[in-house]
């Protein structure tokens, strides 16, 4: 078997036996990667923790022959703490980027530019004021999506291409079309199909969002009341056209939190 090493951020841990497991990495060099962590669960293991929301370097051995690879060593870079004021909302943002990466990266394909995405968001989620982290995750999610191939039509009708504007102009509400895969102005939309109701302001918003750095979104200040509804349609924009069979768990958590005072 060949000794690999990479760059690595836990995704998720499926624990099979009393001290073994298999853990699923975001990796630099060779994108979402699973590793069988055998005895790593026990506490007699010499193995480095595997600490979720950290930045990590791991050894494994790879070999052409198996299906399986199993991991060897495992040592802290950074790691992220969440354990500030509004630590329960940190914990939500980063356990949705981590189901979002799980459920949509392809495996064993490099993502380099995304996984160092992933290293300023979760820089960003442990850095900055709770108000912000609602447009960060958000910001993360559109900008994810778009590195993967999925680009929701914020800015223009994507039944006639009539601007975001020009359509404010005419209604004060306008409708986002999960299926038909962004905004539909009232000329196109069709009886039957669902539509999620957003104002003018939350379709800007969306649009500017799609187009801003980290940085750039952890200057704008969003309620979780108002950030579920923009997360809800860009999770059903998602799941419809990556074939997404099940939810996103952690996004359930997420609408909880809009009622919540401990975020």
């Amino acid at each position: 078997m060949a000794l690999e090493k990479s760059e690595a951020v836990v995704l998720r841990t499926y624990n099979w036996s009393e001290s073994s497991r298999t853990a699923v990495f975001f990796t630099d060099r060779f994108g979402k990667l699973p590793l069988v962590d055998k005895g790593g669960r026990s506490a007699k293991s010499k193995r480095g923790r595997l600490i979720p929301f950290a930045h990590l370097e791991i050894t494994f051995y790879k070999s052409e022959k198996q299906t399986s690879a199993y991991l060897r060593d495992c040592d802290i870079i950074r790691e992220f703490s969440l354990e500030k004021p509004g630590t329960l909302g940190r914990l939500a943002y980063g356990s949705a980027a981590s189901e979002l990466l799980l459920l949509l990266l392809p495996e064993g394909e490099a993502q380099p530019v995304l996984f160092a995405y992933l290293l300023r968001y979760l820089a960003r989620i442990s850095e900055s004021d709770r108000q912000y982290l609602p447009a960060i995750f958000i910001g993360f999610f559109l900008r994810t999506m778009s590195q993967l191939g999925y680009h929701p039509s914020l800015a223009y009708c994507v039944g006639c291409s009539k601007d975001l504007e020009d359509i404010a102009a005419v209604r004060g509400k306008l409708m986002f079309s999960p299926e038909r895969g962004g905004l539909v102005c009232s000329s196109c939309q069709k009886p039957g199909e669902y539509y999620i109701g957003l104002s003018v302001q939350q379709a800007r918003l969306l649009s500017v969002l799609q187009r801003a750095s980290l940085d750039e979104a952890a200057t704008v200040p969003l309620g979780f009341k108002e950030a579920s509804l923009l997360v809800e349609a860009l999770a059903g924009f998602v799941k419809h056209h990556s074939g997404l069979i099940s939810d996103i768990k952690s996004l359930e958590f997420l609408d909880k939190l809009k009622s919540s005072q401990l975020s």
